[in-house]
């Protein structure tokens, strides 16, 4: 780390004393202008500092710009003493690194996949929830499941795989919904009536298909859905399999014996939360899958309660492999590739083709990031002809060789409110959750990972997720740049406490929001702090935002209308100032991605929706 700040300081002080030297070019006169300035980068000092650092020799006596010629980096149309464009500066990097094998091998995967759910808590990588709601069907064992709805809903999330060719695997949560997918007051009567269709076109498509089939246990891998297959493996019967329990009135651990006559036997033992399982050598499981798979093997027991409602096993995620990858396959909204940067940038056409390639992978590493538009959230530039300044180019080429000052716009990586320890033991290991007062994590419930029935839970007490949702990426930036020491999580279902949206959620530390920018419900809702949310306000109406927290005050808001609230418009956000309800001597403050059945466009109609001015200062 020494050893790059140093590299970093260094080419800080080569690009701020170096000076351009302005000649006659292709380039207009203005842009030799504003290069002549101490301010911009000529492409001689951009390639040096560059080959510098990736510590590629010369041609010569310090001759990087001839090296960089021959290896290909340098576009027909820049000159060495002339400035350079973003896209430019784009297209030298991205040659660069696919040049060099070292930077090559960090950047580059090998492989990517997604990996399916069953497959992730099998390899000890994640757990999507419990599929089980009740005190137990063999044993009493209070739990809370989801229903099935809200799994289907759960799998827009995807767990992808990356391989590098130096051996590192890194797994990302991505959130990017299935296609066709949108959630509006008029089509939303539960979750069921969303999601459920998926399930229908799977058994449309694939009738034969609509089977018991859970996804088989692989040698290497910690755990198993289904315990019973592994178990029929076996020769029975085996005697003598001892147990080791504490006992209670003599406070000492003692030793008994099992005979196990059958596979049947056998998973009956770690329903009992027997430890002579562990000497079966067979890989466990959770005692909530244990139980439904147990009772098909040995009652046909097809029908089980979630959390509201029964669901059919062949027809779940968890114990239907072939459903379970009709969806993590399904068509997405966005692709989950670099190319995704082509929908959210809302001036990619002007990208001159040659350099389009480039832009997007090095938005998809995050040494470049896409400007936020001033006017909307959610709306993106990349702003391919803006001239590299000196700080810009620091900036990238620290990115190029530091992945920790990376910033892709559309990926957080936060610290977990609850994480998972896995262990080859019953309960397959330790469920921790983050004490606020404690400051440190502690045991959930009994700290048995048996008995985390909840939404995403990591292996890893800090992850990365990528929100493919143009207005919801922005916001998970704010809340992160906001609280960036705080703990957060996704819930794959949520339910809401005033219009009834049961759908997926980012949050934590007094902050979160859904992940649908199109829902008509509040995003985000402080009380008496308004100005937190002007860090979600787009930046050209932030200004007028902040006056009118004054402006709409208490005693303003006790005079404006019967209903004590004001609806007013910044750009594309609208934000609600409404008395609190009871005691009338705070204001609630709610942030709108879309207007609200009982806000903007009923009352409309009765009560006007001020719309706020732009700074002019401002054209994206």
């Amino acid at each position: 780390m020494r050893k790059f700040l140093s590299f970093i300081a260094i080419i800080s002080l080569l690009l701020s004393l170096a000076l351009p030297v302005a000649h006659a070019g292709t380039l207009t006169q203005a842009v030799n202008t504003i290069v002549n300035t101490v301010q911009y980068i000529t492409a001689g000092e951009f390639v040096t500092s560059l080959l510098m650092g990736a510590k590629v020799k010369p041609n010569g006596i310090a001759d990087y710009w001839g090296k960089a010629v021959q290896m290909g980096l340098i576009p027909a149309e820049v000159k060495k003493d002339k400035g350079l464009t973003r896209a430019q500066a784009s297209y030298i990097v991205w040659k660069l690194i696919n040049a060099v094998p070292e930077l090559k091998n960090k950047n580059i995967p090998v492989s990517v996949r997604r990996v399916p759910p069953t497959e992730a808590f099998m390899r000890g990588i994640c757990f999507f929830g419990g599929p089980v709601r009740g005190d137990g069907y063999v044993v009493r064992q209070p739990v809370v499941g989801y229903d099935l709805d809200e799994f289907i809903q759960g799998y827009q999330l995807l767990v992808m795989e990356y391989k590098y060719a130096d051996g590192r695997t890194e797994i990302k949560y991505v959130w990017d919904r299935y296609k066709g997918i949108s959630i509006t007051r008029e089509n939303y009567i539960n979750s069921n009536s969303i999601f459920l269709g998926l399930l229908n076109e799977f058994k449309k498509k694939y009738p034969d298909k609509v089977v018991y089939a859970p996804r088989p246990y692989q040698k290497g891998w910690l755990f198993t859905i289904d315990p019973m297959p592994e178990a029929q493996k076996l020769k029975y019967p085996i005697y003598n399999v001892p147990e080791t329990s504490f006992d209670l009135i003599t406070k000492k651990y003692v030793t008994s014996r099992w005979d196990v006559d059958t596979p049947e036997k056998a998973v009956e033992i770690l329903l009992m939360g027997s430890n002579a399982y562990e000497h079966l050598g067979l890989p466990l499981t959770r005692r909530d899958m244990a139980e439904v798979t147990y009772l098909y093997h040995t009652q046909g027991m097809e029908e089980f309660k979630g959390n509201r409602v029964k669901y059919n096993i062949k027809e779940h995620p968890y114990f239907n492999m072939y459903f379970e990858d009709f969806l993590v396959n399904y068509p997405r909204k966005y692709p989950t590739d670099y190319t995704r940067f082509a929908y959210y940038c809302k001036d990619y056409s002007t990208i001159p083709q040659l350099y389009r390639e480039a832009m997007l992978h090095l938005a998809d590493l995050g040494i470049i990031t896409p400007d936020q538009s001033a006017l909307n959230v959610g709306v993106y530039y990349f702003n391919p002809a803006k001239m590299l300044t000196r700080s810009d180019a620091v900036q990238m080429i620290s990115r190029v060789f530091n992945k920790n000052q990376r910033d892709v716009l559309d990926e957080v990586t936060v610290k977990q409110y609850e994480y998972w320890e896995p262990k080859n033991e019953i309960g397959l290991g330790k469920w921790g959750i983050y004490d606020y007062d404690l400051k440190k994590y502690r045991n959930a419930a009994d700290g048995i990972f048996d008995e985390c029935t909840d939404g995403l839970t990591t292996v890893s007490q800090v992850a990365t997720f990528r929100i493919e949702e143009p207005m919801a990426m922005s916001f998970a930036k704010t809340v992160y740049k906001i609280i960036p020491a705080g703990y957060y999580g996704i819930a794959l279902a949520q339910q809401g406490s005033g219009n009834g949206y049961d759908l997926a959620y980012l949050g934590g530390d007094r902050l979160g929001f859904r992940l649908y920018d199109e829902i008509d419900d509040e995003k985000l809702k402080v009380q008496g702090d308004g100005k937190v949310l002007s860090n979600f306000i787009p930046l050209a109406y932030r200004d007028e935002f902040i006056k009118d927290l004054s402006v709409y005050n208490v005693s303003k808001l006790k005079t404006i209308n019967e209903l004590h609230r004001l609806i007013k418009k910044y750009g594309n956000i609208y934000v609600s100032f409404t008395l609190e309800p009871y005691y009338k001597k705070t204001i609630n403050y709610c942030i709108y991605t879309a207007p609200t059945p009982y806000d903007p466009l009923n009352e409309k109609r009765v009560y006007p929706v001020p719309v706020a001015k732009p700074n002019p200062k401002y054209k994206q």
